[in-house]
């Protein structure tokens, strides 16, 4: 019955990473946060999705990135901020784009094709000069 406890305790203590949402809010406030909201649905969803499979499929990048475990899905989310506004090109077409990339990622092909786009720009972003030998693959 102990180690029950003790097992819910740690269980309950891990915290959730916060959505990309929540962290702006927390380094912009509430006033600038609320606008937002503009960005979408979809957009929000994408980014906290997309950076948590990221995450989940490079969990030994952060130390190579000389970034601890709080910091790297921060990080992380940056990057997919970035990456789906490059990918729609303007700030108007970003909430339509990110709506209909949501659609098309339940398509298996479209998905791994999107997958193979994504992991070489997740490369290029966290490339690390001085480790070029430690290239994140």
């Amino acid at each position: 019955m102990k180690y029950k406890n003790m097992l819910e305790n740690k269980t309950l203590s891990k915290k959730e990473p916060k959505s990309f949402q929540e962290n702006l809010l927390q380094r912009l406030g509430p006033e600038e946060g609320r606008s937002l909201d503009v960005l979408g649905s979809d957009f929000f969803y994408l980014v906290d999705n997309l950076s948590a499979s990221l995450h989940e499929k490079n969990p030994q990048d952060a130390p190579l990135l000389d970034l601890n475990e709080s910091e790297f899905p921060w990080e992380l989310q940056v990057f997919i901020n970035q990456f789906l506004r490059e990918c729609a090109q303007t700030s108007t077409q970003l909430s339509f784009f990110c709506h209909g990339l949501r659609i098309k990622l339940d398509d298996p092909e479209f998905k791994d094709e999107f997958w193979k786009i994504l992991d070489e720009a997740y490369k290029h972003h966290f490339f690390i000069v001085e480790s070029k030998k430690e290239l994140l693959v």
